[in-house]
């Protein structure tokens, strides 16, 4: 069945750029002279990003196989993309003189059951596992942004990330959709 899955001629949803350009001159030192509640905020969402992303890159990992298909190939670029989200998030704790969750592990298991549990049932359930987990990131995503006052280049970096997930669902959709004809 995942031989079927063509490119899209259009190519018009989903994520262009996989790996944004990043200067040493926009690393910097954040949120130091935050009140102790407002850094608390940030690094509950920090963290919560930071992990969650840990996740995506592990269930996207697991589900692809050593076929050449369109499939194949997505999983591979949402996966590189999600690990560019992983270094975000890392790097804005550091900026912000945080430290990644300690149970962050846990993640990683949560990944691998989800990718490769989805795997073992098939491309349909790869692709409704992707469509359920990144409308789960987009809602997660809505619910953080609100939850800390960012500073503008860290809100900058988790609107992108967002809408990378926007994009991921697109393709999952779409590659579903040409599934079921």
């Amino acid at each position: 069945m995942a031989e079927n899955l063509q490119q899209s001629d259009e190519n018009t949803e989903g994520v262009h750029i996989l790996r944004p350009e990043l200067r040493h001159e926009q690393v910097e030192f954040r949120g130091r002279l935050l009140a102790a509640s407002e850094r608390k905020n940030i690094l509950k969402a920090l963290g919560a990003l930071h992990t969650l992303e840990i996740m995506a890159v592990t269930i996207y990992r697991c589900q692809i196989t050593k076929e050449t298909s369109e499939l194949n190939r997505e999983l591979i670029a949402a996966m590189s993309n999600e690990m560019t989200h992983v270094q975000d998030f890392q790097m804005k704790l550091c900026e912000y003189g945080m430290r990644s969750n300690l149970f962050r592990w846990a993640y990683w298991i949560v990944g691998f059951v989800l990718g490769f549990g989805s795997r073992l049932l098939g491309t349909k359930a790869i692709l409704k596992t992707g469509i359920w987990v990144e409308s789960k990131a987009v809602t997660h995503y809505a619910e953080l942004l609100t939850a800390a006052v960012w500073d503008e280049p860290t809100r900058s970096v988790i609107e992108k990330d967002r809408s990378d997930e926007d994009g991921h669902i697109q393709i999952w959709r779409r590659l579903l959709s040409v599934l079921d004809v």
